[in-house]
């Protein structure tokens, strides 16, 4: 399952939250974050932080974590196959394991940490991505007051992919104490500001731990399915908008009886049926909606900007999430607005000086329906 936050240890509402775009600025500035290639100011998202590919690479004989004592160094040391330089274009075979030195280093103050996960955009190609550091035997956590290197474990699924110096796959939040809107205050927040919509209506939310959103299969294309038998060309990260999608991807039209098939470890794309709005003071992660509906990996990408949904005041009604979709274990049988995720939205601590698809580059603000990455040619 996804390594997104369990429910069960959500903070309730406090002075304390996520860092906006001009708080991630300061800890640049501050050398907290660091790189020896510098940090351009298109990598400082309304509320994180794109990290990007060093050219320092080793092809790994499987997935795994240090421990308490030992540095990311010292497992390269045991257990790489061999070094591989991403100065020049280089391909990830899909099924392996790399480990990749990130150009952004770390130097936190106390009671600052970060969390990772996947860009949008490479996890809708099924590229995952975790984020490894010294003495720390979890994936995507970075504790608070880190000094180090950072390491991405990169495992390609379903289409080997070229990759160099500078690409940009994952994305990280930096916080003290991440803070969300749980029960009452979800509720009020709702009717305060409209967080979800269908059919372009408000949908009012009860007290809870998040939004709940449903699988939309009443589209004229429900979705795609990776064509993971054939060994098309890599998928190459500098390449936007050159790949064909049917080289790829099968299109998933409507279902006739409202139901659909998903095979075991296949990779498939949907999107949901509601739209989901996030205001400018708050950013959203998508987790797991709940194990015991299905043994499934619901997304790798799962933040969601301020702004995105909701414009520069309000008025746009709402985006659809775009689902990342891997059965595990058995197959599936799934059907029109069933649940498949959660939406948490936790506080920052000010609204950021950008949003999402509002004078920043996004590729996604105006999607409708399950979209393809924006490596593929759009129809």
């Amino acid at each position: 399952m996804p390594s997104a936050c369990a429910l069960g240890t959500l903070r309730v509402m406090s002075s304390h939250g996520t860092f906006p775009s001009q708080e991630i600025a300061r800890l640049i500035k501050g050398g907290a974050i660091a790189s020896a290639a510098g940090i351009a100011p298109e990598q400082i998202q309304p509320s994180s932080l794109d990290l990007t590919l060093s050219v320092e690479a080793y092809s790994m004989t499987g997935s795994l974590l240090p421990l308490g004592g030992e540095k990311v160094r010292d497992l390269i040391e045991r257990f790489a196959r061999y070094p591989i330089s991403l100065r020049e274009p280089a391909v990830l075979v899909r099924d392996n394991v790399y480990l990749v030195r990130l150009r952004e280093s770390l130097k936190l103050p106390q009671r600052v940490a970060a969390y990772a996960n996947n860009k949008s955009s490479t996890g809708r190609i099924d590229l995952q991505t975790r984020v490894i550091c010294d003495k720390n035997p979890r994936y995507d956590r970075v504790p608070e007051g880190y000094e180090g290197e950072l390491w991405l474990e990169i495992i390609p699924k379903s289409f080997d992919v070229k990759v160099r110096a500078g690409d940009s796959v994952n994305q990280t939040i930096f916080y003290s104490e991440r803070t969300f809107v749980l029960g009452n205050d979800l509720a009020r927040l709702s009717r305060k500001t409209p967080l979800m919509f269908a059919a372009s209506e408000a949908v009012p939310q009860p007290a809870g731990d998040g939004l709940l959103m449903t699988l939309d299969l009443e589209q004229d294309i429900v979705g795609f399915v990776a064509k993971k038998s054939l060994k098309p060309k890599p998928i190459d990260l500098a390449a936007l908008g050159q790949h064909e999608p049917e080289d790829y991807f099968e299109p998933i039209r409507k279902p006739k009886d409202g139901a659909l098939f998903l095979s075991q470890n296949a990779f498939y794309i949907f999107s949901t049926y509601e739209y989901i709005s996030v205001p400018p003071d708050f950013a959203v992660e998508m987790l797991p909606y709940d194990t015991s509906a299905g043994e499934f990996r619901a997304h790798y990408a799962g933040f969601f900007d301020p702004g995105f949904g909701y414009g520069a005041k309000g008025e746009v009604k709402g985006t659809p999430a775009v689902l990342e979709v891997r059965p595990y274990e058995d197959d599936l049988i799934v059907r029109h607005r069933q649940p498949v995720c959660k939406m948490a939205y936790e506080k920052l601590t000010a609204p950021p000086d950008k949003l999402y698809g509002v004078g920043v580059k996004s590729n996604y603000a105006q999607q409708r329906g399950p979209r393809l990455s924006k490596f593929f040619r759009q129809g």
